[in-house]
């Protein structure tokens, strides 16, 4: 199953020779291509179906939801003012083990001026931590297209954990408080330039739990059970041509940015100051001669055909012929390149928080949050989408992360893979939730259901 998915690579790469140069929504696809059409065989006519059947389950109760217009109901309910112009919603992050939350977001439009915007969420964790962000942007300044924003979080973990590139877990508690100021502006059409700066004051001690703390040097080099502050200083260069932010079926969304960032002293010593390069590709591609997006008419009809689906049915539904029929004009393949480089100014005394992460939400979605860490981290992720309603679609992604402490010492014991399905339910302008199994070799199996959308 594994080797299936590799598929994904390929076919993204022809299915982007075949993109139009129009700007119009609607990308045509040459099915005739001999190359495409080997590629994308398997897709059409073993995956989808096999992905369909699979999720047959729980097709009704989404197609209920979408029927009754419980979603329009729902949004309609968490959105309150005059103009509409506040939201407060409950959000959960239903993982196994203690990473697992709940919590709630507060959305603001026009909080204190006009074009600016406030985001505050704060979450409970089973095992009782608690953390908060706070977001807030005023973009248009005194009519210009200068923006600033303002982020802020805070920690209250009794007992977080990080895993070194070597494989140890060290475990510590957290009440660190971050905050973060940016001034941008937009260069030319969809490109902005952006300067940050930020305030980071790091408080690690020792966790709440008995743990045996190893009185070892790489630790406390690395800053873990000590208090200090960190002062990044950031310069990005960020492109976005997404016609939607939640249902985009084509664009890009691009950022590079560097980072240099002094720490202050920790252990007796000053010599903690790193820098850090990043890069962020996301490609929308939109596979078909239809709108991704159906149709109020198509999406009753639809649900006509499928709110009262038999086994039997379903099986006829999901015959191939079908499925090209219906769902196979209605095809986004979206395609994400990211990387991050850590360059220590002396070696082996940046804090471990300097360190890149790969996990859940790199994403390396059959990981938990921040698994594998090291100085350089790159990944590439594909995802196939295809709607089952207007406000639902189902997926199937596949995706790799490698990590590493040297750009010499990459190797194939540090490449991971995660590849799996599942189904998401969205609005054009609301992400709601998403679920999917996701998998890595033949024996890890995560179970993933949040309200944060994939490429957030």
């Amino acid at each position: 199953m594994k080797k299936g998915f590799v598929f994904i690579f390929l076919f993204a790469f022809c299915a982007r020779a075949q993109e139009a140069s129009s700007d119009t929504s609607i990308v045509n696809v040459e099915l005739k291509s001999t190359l495409l059409t080997i590629v994308s065989w398997p897709f059409e006519h073993i995956v989808q179906p096999t992905v369909e059947f699979l999720i047959y389950p729980v097709i009704p109760p989404l197609i209920y939801l979408s029927k009754e217009d419980i979603i329009e109901k729902g949004a309609n309910l968490i959105t309150y003012g005059e103009k509409k112009q506040i939201m407060f919603y409950p959000t959960i992050d239903a993982r196994l083990g203690s990473s697992a939350n709940i919590g709630f977001a507060y959305w603001h439009t026009e909080l204190f001026f006009d074009n600016d915007n406030m985001f505050l969420s704060p979450h409970r964790y089973v095992n009782g931590d608690l953390d908060a962000t706070m977001r807030y942007k005023k973009t248009k300044i005194i009519g210009t297209s200068l923006y600033s924003r303002l982020n802020a979080s805070y920690k209250e973990y009794g007992n977080n954990s990080f895993r070194s590139s070597y494989g140890t877990n060290i475990f510590f508690a957290d009440s660190s408080f971050l905050l973060s100021s940016y001034l941008g502006f937009k260069l030319h059409g969809d490109w902005d330039l952006e300067f940050g700066s930020s305030f980071n004051f790091h408080r690690f001690d020792f966790p709440s739990i008995e743990d045996t703390v190893m009185n070892d040097v790489y630790i406390f080099n690395r800053g873990f059970y000590k208090r200090f502050e960190s002062y990044p200083l950031t310069v990005s260069l960020l492109y976005n041509s997404l016609n939607e932010p939640y249902s985009a079926t084509k664009g890009h969304k691009f950022s590079v940015n560097y980072s240099y960032v002094p720490v202050s002293s920790y252990n007796g010593t000053k010599d903690h100051n790193y820098h850090i390069a990043e890069s962020r590709y996301v490609h929308y591609l939109l596979l078909g001669h239809r709108s991704y997006a159906m149709t109020v008419a198509e999406s009753n009809a639809n649900r006509e055909k499928l709110k009262n689906l038999s086994f039997s049915e379903a099986i006829e539904i999901l015959n191939p012929i079908n499925i090209r029929e219906i769902t196979l004009d209605r095809r986004v393949l979206i395609t994400q390149l990211k990387a991050r480089y850590m360059i220590e100014e002396n070696e082996g005394k940046a804090p471990f928080t300097a360190m890149g992460r790969l996990g859940v939400n790199f994403p390396l979605r059959a990981y938990k949050e921040n698994f594998f860490t090291g100085a350089i981290v790159a990944g590439i992720s594909n995802e196939y989408r295809w709607p089952i309603d207007r406000y639902a679609d189902m997926l199937i992604f596949n995706e790799y992360g490698i990590y590493s402490d040297d750009l010499g010492r990459f190797s194939s014991f540090n490449l991971r893979n995660s590849y799996g399905f599942g189904f998401r339910v969205r609005t054009s302008k609301l992400f709601i939730s998403r679920f999917a199994l996701a998998f890595h070799g033949l024996h890890g199996i995560s179970v993933v259901l949040t309200t944060k959308p994939e490429y957030d």
